[in-house]
């Protein structure tokens, strides 16, 4: 039977933690609006994860060249090879000799908890397990994660992740470098090395900057946002989002111009156009003449009477209006007031309502026929007649 419900009654954190301590093996499916993620375990332990909506920075092969095992040139060309073969992109790596088996298992580890540390940010959604697992699962090179590791990794990001949002921009803001960041001196070229084995924090260089902070400052050669810088670094999101906020607050990184912006183009910053100046500038009296134009119209020339050729401004009078009904209105109006007041045929209640009436009530007074539904007198019995 299988296990389901909504992420608002069983958060994800009860859901891990119950199937860890059972020893359950199946598919944890979770679903929010069109994405799904798949969770494998077995034994208790994830032993793969799937999404139809893997974004681009989370694939095999990006995360291998985020890892610094493999360039973008290789990957292309894989991505050719795999077209035609139509193999796993891990697969053929190894049987290229592009990558090794560690390689390929630290980049199916880093795609799996990038996946599910995302998801564990989901307030809403539904989830069900079945114990159900596919065949074809890469048990050789996708290493068993332990849910105990997953789950302090997601509350540590959890924790951490409202204070880098609240430093940010947005997400969607295009960055830029400032003035100060393009003079800096990054020691990137010298710790190639660090980079390739993938190691975190390191001591400030020449450049006043750690090392994380210095790879995501490369990162902006070019304006972009920082869910772009996200999809080309080799650290995970969080640490990303965190050093782009030190670098805006250490003043190496601002919010570049949009497409809609209305910047001065460069090439009138400091050229001779930048110093002209309009030949005449509007008299002080220019805008009180403009208010006398409008107003002398208004004082003098309103028309008394309605039937001016100037509708407009005779339709600024004063006017009294009658409103007399006619036609089918009239008569309408004529036998409400006599069937609310049959006396007088509503006389009094038609002054009374501010509509008194041109003469005498044209309905009769019904009262005074006679009733058509009585039945008529029978004629009295004739006398005998005497003989």
């Amino acid at each position: 039977m299988a296990l389901e419900g909504s992420l608002r009654d069983f958060d994800l954190f009860s859901l891990f933690n119950m199937i860890k301590i059972q020893g359950k093996s199946g598919t944890l499916v979770l679903s929010q609006n069109q994405e799904f993620i798949k969770v494998f375990f077995e034994n208790g332990e994830i032993v793969g994860c799937d999404s139809n909506q893997v974004r681009m920075e989370d694939r095999l092969g990006t995360m291998l060249v985020r890892l610094g095992r493999l360039t973008g040139e290789e990957l292309l060309g894989m991505v050719q090879v795999q077209r035609q073969s139509l193999k796993r992109m891990g697969t053929l790596l190894l049987e290229g000799g592009k990558v090794t088996a560690s390689d390929l298992q630290d980049a199916l580890f880093n795609q799996a908890t990038a996946i599910l540390h995302r998801t564990f940010r989901w307030v809403e959604g539904d989830y069900r397990f079945d114990s159900f697992l596919p065949p074809d699962l890469d048990r050789d090179h996708f290493v068993p994660i332990p849910v105990d590791t997953v789950l302090m990794e997601a509350a540590r990001i959890q924790d951490e992740w409202p204070e880098v949002e609240r430093r940010l921009p947005g997400m969607d803001v295009p960055l830029g470098r400032t003035q100060r960041a393009l003079a800096l001196h990054l020691d990137i070229d010298r710790e190639v090395s660090s980079l390739l084995g993938g190691q975190g924090e390191m001591a400030l260089g020449t450049s006043g900057l750690t090392h994380p902070q210095e790879v995501v400052l490369s990162y902006f050669e070019e304006a972009q946002s920082p869910s772009d810088v996200v999809q080309q670094s080799r650290f995970d999101e969080l640490d990303t989002c965190k050093a782009v906020a030190d670098l805006l607050e250490a003043g190496l990184l601002e919010p570049a111009h949009g497409p809609g912006s209305r910047a001065t183009p460069a090439w009138m910053a400091d050229g001779p156009a930048a110093s002209i100046e309009p030949d005449w500038a509007p008299s002080g009296i220019l805008w009180p003449l403009v208010a006398l134009g409008i107003a002398l119209p208004l004082a003098f020339y309103v028309p008394q009477h309605r039937h001016s050729v100037n509708m407009g401004l005779a339709s600024l009078q004063a006017v009294d209006v009658q409103v007399v009904p006619a036609g089918d209105t009239r008569i309408r109006q004529a036998w409400a007031l006599r069937m609310a007041s049959p006396s007088d045929g509503g006389s009094m209640m038609a002054k009374e309502i501010g509509r008194p009436m041109d003469g005498k009530n044209p309905v009769p007074d019904l009262t005074t026929l006679p009733d058509p539904m009585a039945l008529p007198a029978q004629d009295a019995p004739a006398k005998p007649s005497k003989k």
